[in-house]
């Protein structure tokens, strides 16, 4: 189903009406969409609206619920979101080392909660000892303060970016033509120099440094098969030039 469902966003006891506006705006910006507000002090409000501007389509969307219990249900994995330190240690990890775990459990169409203190003083203790993780953002240690908007969107943009690499990995995989054969690069490594050579392009007072570059960059670009036969026949050409001279 994808993280716009399996991610469920809480606010806990958002005094502010218009950051619910706002986190509808970042959460949509981002692509997500499971919002639910646990005791909100008003909502629905016009400066929720006002707030969400283009995502106010979202407004109707939001679960309205009495206590975090209500939200919870069908939840699978639960996230708490905390930037200090408790009494009682707990597994706490930034949401760039968390985020992987939270798109895995979603790729399994489980429900993950990820929830979000008051404006004043965050979760309670009660409240993050429901959590299976704690997480944080990194911020500036002199001044780590971003409000409830803020830290939705940065976290949404975090699983956002790490969803949108994965898939760009996957992708990657399934390419039309197999990656060459080391020893095929090696060969087009000696071919192109030996041109190189013949065309007398090599700074004839440092040769190796310039060969050993082109190994690196041919190393590093990851050339398929087609690819190397390409420019071997481009080689081949080249040489037969010199000889018709």
């Amino acid at each position: 189903m994808g993280l716009n469902k399996q991610v469920k966003i809480i606010l806990i006891e958002t005094s502010n009406s218009g950051n619910i506006g706002s986190t509808l705006r970042a959460m949509k910006t981002m692509g997500f969409g499971n919002l639910c507000l646990v005791n909100p002090k008003k909502f629905p409000s016009e400066e929720v609206t006002a707030l969400a501007a283009n995502a106010s389509d979202l407004i109707d969307t939001v679960q309205v619920v009495n206590s975090l219990e209500e939200a919870l249900v069908g939840c699978n994995l639960v996230i708490g979101t905390s930037s200090r330190d408790r009494k009682v240690p707990w597994p706490n990890e930034s949401i760039i080392s968390a985020s992987p775990k939270i798109i895995a459990e979603a790729d399994k169409d489980n429900t993950v909660a990820i929830l979000f203190g008051r404006e004043d003083r965050g979760l309670t203790n009660d409240e993050l000892q429901r959590c299976n993780l704690h997480v944080h953002i990194p911020a500036n240690e002199d001044y780590p303060v971003l409000n409830v908007a803020m830290s939705v969107q940065v976290v949404c943009y975090q699983l956002l970016i790490d969803q949108t690499l994965e898939s760009e990995i996957k992708n990657n995989q399934h390419w039309d033509v197999p990656l060459a054969e080391a020893n095929h690069i090696n060969r087009l490594i000696e071919h192109f120099t030996d041109v190189a050579e013949k065309l007398e392009v090599f700074n004839k007072g440092n040769p190796r440094q310039i060969g050993a570059r082109i190994k690196r960059l041919f190393t590093r670009v990851g050339l398929d098969e087609m690819e190397v036969n390409f420019m071997r026949g481009f080689l081949a050409a080249v040489e037969k030039k010199l000889e018709d001279k």
